[in-house]
């Protein structure tokens, strides 16, 4: 049924593009579009991109909360520490790489005109920059942090009078520099991810008392997750009038070749991360052939490509860790849930090339606050994001939102996103079981000892009950009989 279902969204998704590349070529060879007209043609898909901005920043701060709060509170001992130590280092080295080859292939940029553009910043605006980091990542208030961020700007202003003033600012001809900082409009995701991890934490020390808080946000959580799957079905109508929009307003066909350089980065930045990241982290740690990996785990990474989610995979995926990789059942019963919503490489790696790659499509400079909040905020909301299909163009559009990019122009990545994100599902998985390996290696003595430790509880309780069912019978010197 699941199959089907996903087959279903999936094939809608494809004819609903090929329909709109076909009604935008038709139209523009025969009908002149006044501008009109185009706002009505651009509507729908400006109703898709309201609905995903309106639900991902509460989608991603309540999978975070939860997620931290079951690492928490499931996982024993060095478990948790193994398990949380490997989800970051693999995001950060797949947001590390995506970015490198982002920023030297440059697919958004124009080469043929070979212009060169200065994306240096002067030396006196740096720690500017990273006051601005410093204060978004402790915001005033939690719900500001939802629709503001902080922002300081380094503006001229000419000088009236010579007279020298007693503050430490530089005057230079007549000129003096100086910082202007408040409160723009834009989404805190900095901020929301740090202090939702904190919450989650604080949640999981407090235990029984917060079971209601927990529950609630739980709670939220999974209806944000059911109203997700109904846009998703919408999905495809707006696809099909931003397809229109885009072949009626293209001007410079260059844009397609663009799109291929950045499927080839995307696609060289998973090869990478797949073939060489995870199997040398694996290999340092165990000391073994981290390609037998590849094999056990096959017929995982083959259902992932089909389903494109790694939560509908992870069936397959348990079975796999299980019967093949000889993963502990307890470990993999425990652990693999909480890895498989939370461990989102290829997905990382995907937002991070994506997002520099609009800028340069825009013919906008990144400073380097913005990249590294970029980095930063790929990194962490990767791990609130959904193990279920197109999720990654919402938390896409929040990054988008998080530096000041126009997020409509993430438009041109939704036609061919459901496409890589068959891929970047497989890196995903493929992921999810060399971390199982790994902390399976790494946690060895604690889950026999945990195992044994099970065991005799088993057998004292079943003592226990033969205890108290013998105490129940009645003692023949004590107690008289009935005939008596």
């Amino acid at each position: 049924m699941i199959i089907l279902k996903e087959s279903l969204f999936q094939g809608f998704t494809l004819l609903m593009i090929a329909l709109g590349l076909g009604i935008g070529f038709l139209v523009r060879i025969m009908v002149p579009v006044t501008k009109a007209q185009m706002e009505w043609i651009r509507l729908p898909g400006d109703l898709l991109f309201n609905v995903l901005q309106l639900f991902a920043v509460p989608l991603i701060v309540t999978s975070v909360i939860t997620g931290v709060i079951g690492i928490n509170s499931r996982l024993p001992g060095r478990t948790a520490v193994y398990t949380t130590m490997y989800i970051c280092g693999c995001t950060i080295l797949a947001v590390i790489l995506g970015m490198s080859l982002v920023l030297l292939t440059e697919p958004g940029m124009d080469h043929t005109t070979g212009t060169t553009i200065n994306t240096d910043m002067p030396s006196s605006s740096m720690h500017v920059i990273f006051m601005d980091l410093i204060r978004n990542m402790v915001p005033e208030s939690f719900v500001q942090a939802f629709y503001e961020q902080y922002k300081t700007q380094i503006v001229q202003v000419k000088i009236q009078t010579s007279n020298l003033s007693l503050d430490l600012t530089a005057v230079h001809n007549g000129i003096e520099t100086r910082l202007k900082g408040g409160y723009v409009a834009g989404t805190n995701m900095l901020g929301l991810i740090i202090w939702s991890f904190a919450i989650g934490i604080l949640l999981s020390n407090v235990g029984g008392q917060a079971n209601v808080t927990v529950t609630f946000i739980k709670s939220v959580n999974t209806a944000i997750k059911i109203i997700f799957n109904w846009i998703l079905w919408y999905l495809p109508i707006g696809l099909l009038f931003l397809v229109v929009e885009h072949v009626l307003a293209v001007k410079d066909w260059r844009a397609i070749i663009k799109l291929v350089r950045l499927t080839g980065v995307i696609f060289l930045g998973l090869a990478i991360h797949s073939f060489l990241v995870l199997p040398l982290i694996y290999f340092v740690f165990t000391k073994r052939n981290p390609f037998l990996i590849f094999i056990q785990v096959s017929r995982a990474l083959f259902t992932s490509v089909i389903m494109a989610s790694s939560a509908a995979t992870m069936p397959v995926t348990i079975d796999c860790c299980e019967q093949n990789v000889k993963v502990n059942t307890r470990l993999c019963r425990l652990v693999l849930p909480i890895v498989n919503s939370i461990n989102m490489n290829g997905m990382a790696l995907y937002e991070v090339v994506a997002v520099i790659f609009i800028a340069q499509t825009s013919d906008i400079i990144l400073d380097v606050s913005q990249i590294i909040t970029i980095g930063l905020t790929s990194c962490i909301s990767s791990f609130g994001a959904v193990g279920v299909p197109a999720t990654g163009s919402a938390t896409t559009i929040l990054i988008l939102t998080a530096v000041g990019l126009p997020a409509h122009d993430a438009t041109l990545l939704l036609v061919f996103e459901w496409f890589l994100d068959h891929f970047t599902t497989v890196v995903n998985v493929l992921g999810d079981c060399y971390g199982l390996a790994l902390i399976n290696h790494l946690c060895l003595d604690e889950l026999l000892t945990l195992d044994k430790l099970s065991s005799l509880e088993r057998i004292r309780s079943h003592k226990d009950l033969k205890l108290d069912l013998f105490c129940l019978e009645p003692y023949e010197e004590t107690i008289p009989s009935s005939s008596l």
